[in-house]
């Protein structure tokens, strides 16, 4: 049986189901250590002062009760603390934030993250569990009092802020980058640092407070009746790490809603209730008295500070441009303040102690108005197109007015100035008297002629008289 020469054979050709394969970034494995060895970092700064100080008061007679064991486990309550968390004491809780810690733990993973440099700057991502994993095994495992999962928002905050610290500042062709408008990430990046700025700022005047209140400071010291150079040096260091706490609180009180040093005792401009407050002296610094919203031009100031810069360093030509810079500036500043003022609050027990800081939402809106305020109205001002309008209109209003200075002129029966002057000049003067001049010269010359011609009319009789 012979085959078909016509026949047709009919290939069909399937393709390979992609393969989709999931790997970490190089580089991940040491990203993530650098997570884990800041939190462990961050522990022993807080375990060891603790140690050492409970050194120092063990032989108190108040310490009798209290083991090494105990104290361990308090320091790594203190941990949980550092982070946001809750210490539950029996009905009693509190909560106080350390910014200034924060601030350090953020720098630390950040200085850490730069032996995974030579890797992806993807990896750089992994530090964020490394970290929250071990800071809540720390606080969770060996605190005993501590609400370990009021610390997880911060213990992804710190390791994300100094991954992004990190990633940001990576060559720019290992990473995608957004194409942003340049008004926008001009005003982004100049709101951050100008939030480090006002921070300087009212770091200022909260030295003034600490220096005018200083006795009432050091009578709240005396107080706690410290009996040895360890204890002053621990309250001292202990009131540092919640200097940020304080400058937080002081912008509060400058932008006008103050804050509060108990349930009912609200500290502003506009008021000073006197009564008790917790003894920890640097609340000595609050003002004793209510000097009035004036305050708030210290802000406003700060804002034409922050303008003047906004002209001189990022000016463009577009006036809309120098606007929006300045707004999304001072959107970012009080956006930093509003999450700054969210950790620097307290609580340091039950009823009026329960809350002890800044009125947060209502301080990040008068922060926001007060330096916009500022800033805009300054670009608006200086921008050249703005004070070449200006001059415009101050030119056809030049023009307006001359023209009707003219067209009241013939109605009033009175010469505009710049038509007759009141005062003749020398030189109009000067003028009259040359054409005074000149007709008596004339005069004087026709005279002249006349008296020739009468003589020589004479001189002719004369001669004619003898002949006849």
């Amino acid at each position: 049986m012979s085959e078909d020469p016509t026949a047709r054979t009919t290939v069909t050709t399937v393709s390979a189901r992609p393969t989709i394969r999931v790997a970490l970034p190089q580089g991940w494995a040491r990203s993530m250590l650098s997570g884990i060895e800041a939190a462990l970092l961050g522990w022993a700064l807080v375990v060891v002062p603790t140690l050492i100080a409970y050194a120092a008061v063990s032989s108190n007679q108040w310490m009798v009760s209290t083991t090494w064991e105990d104290a361990f486990h308090f320091a790594s309550d203190l941990w949980g603390a550092s982070l946001g968390a809750r210490v539950i004491s029996g009905d009693v809780s509190y909560r106080a934030v350390p910014l200034l810690f924060v601030l350090l733990l953020i720098g630390l993973t950040k200085l850490l993250l730069l032996q995974g440099r030579r890797f992806s700057p993807v990896s750089q991502w992994m530090a964020i569990p490394g970290f929250t994993v071990t800071a809540l095994l720390l606080a969770g495992g060996i605190g005993t009092h501590v609400s370990v999962w009021g610390a997880l928002p911060l213990a992804i905050m710190i390791p994300l802020i100094a991954a992004a610290w990190e990633v940001a500042l990576a060559p720019k062709n290992l990473e995608l980058r957004f194409e942003l408008p340049r008004w926008f990430s001009v005003g982004v990046r100049t709101g951050w640092r100008a939030s480090w700025a006002l921070a300087v700022y009212g770091g200022f005047f909260l030295l003034l407070s600490v220096i005018v209140s200083w006795s009432q400071i050091r009578g709240i010291d005396q107080l706690l009746l410290s009996t040895s150079a360890v204890d002053s040096i621990m309250i001292v260091l202990a009131q540092l790490l919640f200097i940020p706490n304080a400058i937080v609180w002081a912008l509060s009180w400058l932008s006008g809603p103050g804050f509060y040093l108990g349930s009912d005792a609200l500290h502003s401009p506009t008021s000073a209730p006197v009564g008790p407050i917790p003894a920890i002296p640097l609340f000595g610094a609050t003002p004793a008295s209510a000097p009035g919203n004036w305050v708030i031009l210290a802000l406003v100031l700060f804002g034409v500070a922050l303008g003047v810069y906004l002209r001189l360093r990022k000016g463009t030509e577009s006036l809309l441009d120098d606007l929006c810079q300045g707004g999304i500036a001072a959107v970012v500043i009080a956006a930093v303040y509003l999450v700054t003022a969210l950790g620097s609050a307290l609580v340091l027990g039950n009823g009026r102690l329960a809350f002890l800081g800044p009125r947060m939402s209502l301080s990040a809106l008068c922060l926001f108005a007060e330096v916009a305020c500022g800033v805009l109205v300054t670009v608006a001002l200086s921008h050249p197109v703005s004070v070449a309008w200006a001059r415009e209109l101050v030119g056809a209003g030049k023009a307006r007015v001359r023209e009707h200075r003219h067209h009241e002129a013939p109605a009033g029966g009175v010469a505009p100035a710049e038509l007759v002057p009141e005062v003749p000049s020398e030189d109009v003067a000067d003028e009259e008297t040359a054409d005074d001049s000149l007709e008596v010269a004339d005069e004087t010359q026709v005279a002249e002629n006349l008296g020739d011609d009468a003589e020589a009319a004479s001189a002719s009789e004369e001669e004619d008289a003898p002949g006849n």
